[in-house]
């Protein structure tokens, strides 16, 4: 049977993904990402989310308005990286760099034990003069401090240019989403919570 999926956004910060059977009987229970919620031992019975789910996460986040002084916007899964611009594209653009964009989401591969949904901002400072970094801040954290690590460092790969040789805007924000997928069994992912928990004793 054929499946389409209703989406349904409660706020900025919650989506519920509802699969709904496309002859009209009742859909099967809904998904639920919510943003940095803390990662529960329950996490390892759930599925992981479908690609049709991973599509409709990526579309949610990437489409929604632009925040005050926010430029761009990063999906990050282990499978692929997708930026999109907000705002100020007449003044400023980033060069591209696919093999970049592919290590990152590499990075977030020995990640994936757990479906969580990372979101977090960083405030970008450029030199006035040159264009190029003076600062690079956590304005709002994921709740995994690896996540923001990753892509704090991400952005100081990114190559920007700019319209007319003037570096506009100077200060900005890039918003970023993370997809993390439980890709290992519910026995694996028990080993490395116990393994860890005996490194912090």
């Amino acid at each position: 049977m054929q499946r389409s999926f209703c989406l349904i956004v409660i706020t900025s910060s919650l989506l519920i993904l509802s699969r709904c059977a496309s002859s009209g009987t009742k859909g099967d229970a809904a998904v639920i990402m919510v943003p940095n919620q803390p990662i529960k031992v329950d996490e390892l019975h759930s599925k992981a989310p479908s690609d049709s789910e991973i599509e409709t996460l990526r579309e949610a986040f990437l489409s929604r308005p632009a925040e005050n002084e926010e430029v761009y916007r990063v999906f990050v899964t282990s499978d692929g990286y997708e930026r999109k611009q907000v705002a100020h594209s007449d003044n400023i653009n980033l060069k591209d760099d696919k093999a970049g964009d592919q290590a990152i989401a590499d990075a977030f591969r020995k990640f994936d034990m757990v479906n969580s949904l990372q979101e977090g901002q960083l405030r970008i400072e450029l030199y006035p003069t040159t264009g190029k970094f003076y600062r690079i801040r956590q304005t709002k954290p994921s709740i995994m401090k690896e996540t923001d690590r990753i892509m704090s460092d991400d952005i100081t790969r990114w190559q920007f240019k700019f319209a007319k040789n003037e570096i506009m805007p100077k200060d900005f924000r890039v918003s970023y989403q993370v997809l993390l997928r439980k890709k290992i069994t519910r026995e694996q992912a028990l080993k490395i919570l116990s393994d860890q928990n005996k490194k912090k004793k």
